[in-house]
């Protein structure tokens, strides 16, 4: 999921075993093992969110700017990345979107997932309702949208942690493999990845063709 980790991110990681809050890997995980757990406070999980926020419009260095614009047709809308906060609870994530358009002028979307809870962990599962809590005439132009761009921030964020935690026996960064919520915060469980094409049988051939 992750090839390029956020130096925050690391950063972060790196405080956490400083702290003696995540413990240094001891080896090289092998595909399929876990890691230990990395706990992440309410506070952090807003400042991440944002970060991930960027990555996700394609922002991966320093910049000043705090907003993309969605295009549709004639309509448009301003999407503030730099304001994105999470509101959390015992299995529930709220990701708050503000936002601007010529219609209403400001307004903040609500997206909330439904995910595990440290004591009823339910993997990586997380659902969502179609249409985010928001005015209607922003809701019915781009709810969907809004809900996609919600979980990709919230996607980029965990697995973007889940890497900086460590890499497996191959070198690769782990990937996230669970996910709770709690109104202290959220946990993320890393992951060596399977190597799925260990399994296959199916063989790549690659043909060259000639040009005439």
């Amino acid at each position: 999921m992750v090839d390029d980790v956020a130096p925050e991110f690391i950063r972060f990681v790196n405080e956490e075993q400083k702290a003696s809050k995540f413990p240094v890997p001891e080896k090289q995980l092998k595909e399929g093992e876990l890691s230990q757990p990395v706990q992440v406070d309410v506070e952090r999980v807003s400042e991440f969110l944002r970060i991930a926020a960027k990555r996700a419009v394609g922002l991966f260095r320093t910049t000043k700017h705090t907003e993309v614009i969605w295009m549709h047709g004639d309509s448009e809308l301003a999407v503030n990345l730099v304001g994105i906060t999470a509101r959390l609870s015992d299995g529930l994530i709220r990701v708050l979107i503000p936002v601007r358009c010529d219609e209403i002028g400001k307004a903040t979307i609500e997206v909330a997932f439904a995910v595990g809870t440290p004591g009823n962990p339910s993997g990586l599962f997380a659902s969502a309702y179609r249409r985010p809590n928001g005015p209607p005439v922003i809701v019915d132009a781009w709810g969907e949208n809004l809900v996609a761009f919600a979980w990709q921030c919230l996607l980029g964020m965990i697995s973007g942690i889940a890497g900086a935690a460590g890499k497996d026996a191959s070198g690769d960064h782990l990937v996230p493999v669970e996910l709770t919520a709690s109104a202290n915060g959220i946990q993320i469980l890393p992951m060596a990845r399977h190597r799925l094409s260990r399994l296959s049988k199916l063989k790549t051939i690659t043909k060259t063709r000639g040009i005439r």
